[in-house]
């Protein structure tokens, strides 16, 4: 495969990727978003407890909020601790800046902080949880290729057990990716890091938004998906439209992501036929 015939490749999977973000959010996804609604967000301080406590813990809940998804914490698990806000109401009083809710209103207080127990998923047992994302098929070979293209461009790679409840991640010169990933996944991610780290380690950062960055990301991961055969499903759609991506800003980025993807699907072909002549 030369250059022209990778572009084209990119050109007609960014094609089906516009087509799927147009139709809007999956049934998948909105299941998931449903999913992730019922969890309750932590303060920073609470999120450092959890990381002290269980660093691998990636989805957490109280006792209560995993009975209401169908899922008990298991026989003999310890809870994570972390502080909850006591928190009490009183009448405003009679003179009020401005700002504060007039006289009459409840006003709420802060009384301190009380030491309560959450369980990671791990932990517990029961309904399967909406999954967000879907990869069908074998990357084979194509991931030792992938990581030979990344390490060639001088970029440090490692994989680990945990990154915070993220999937990867890039760190200008560096990529780290969670190493439980199955193949298919752990492939498009890798891509995905690998299209930050050509596209967003320079004077580009600074121009461009949260939501251009990440649709531009998994855009070339997409294609690069596709070109490997991959069935990616939903996914790459879903998580643009998690960010609030849609097919305008796609379009808008359209040669960089073609020429960033046609790149990687070339060195991964040449790598690949190298490969075949070595064999042979």
């Amino acid at each position: 495969m030369n250059r022209e015939e990778a572009l084209k490749a990119s050109d007609d999977a960014i094609k089906e990727l516009a087509q799927a973000l147009q139709q809007g959010k999956s049934e998948t996804l909105l299941k998931y978003l449903d999913t992730m609604s019922r969890f309750h967000r932590y303060s920073f301080g609470n999120c450092m407890l959890i990381a002290m406590q269980k660093p691998d813990a990636m989805i957490v809940a109280g006792f209560g909020r995993w009975k209401e998804l169908h899922r008990w914490v298991k026989k003999g698990e310890k809870g994570i601790a972390i502080l909850a806000p006591m928190v009490s109401r009183k009448k405003a009083d009679a003179d009020t800046e401005d700002g504060q809710e007039p006289e009459g209103q409840p006003t709420a207080v802060l009384r301190g902080f009380r030491v309560v127990y959450v369980f990671d998923v791990s932990q517990t047992e029961g309904k399967e949880l909406e999954e967000f994302a879907h990869f069908d098929g074998d990357p084979g070979d194509k991931i030792a290729c992938l990581e030979q293209v990344i390490r060639s461009k001088g970029i440090e790679l490692e994989y680990v057990d945990s990154l915070g409840g993220a999937l990867g991640m890039s760190e200008g010169g560096k990529i780290s990716v969670l190493s439980s990933l199955p193949k298919a996944h752990q492939f498009s991610v890798l891509v995905h890091e690998l299209a930050h780290e050509l596209l967003h380690r320079g004077d580009r950062r600074k121009e461009t938004t949260k939501i251009v960055r990440e649709t531009e990301a998994e855009a070339v991961a997409y294609a690069v998906c596709r070109w490997a055969g991959l069935d990616c499903s939903t996914a790459a759609s879903d998580y643009i439209q998690l960010y609030s991506g849609d097919e305008r800003v796609l379009m808008q980025s359209l040669e960089l992501i073609r020429d960033v993807a046609g790149h990687i699907i070339t060195e991964l072909e040449q790598l690949g036929s190298e490969e075949v002549r070595d064999v042979a």
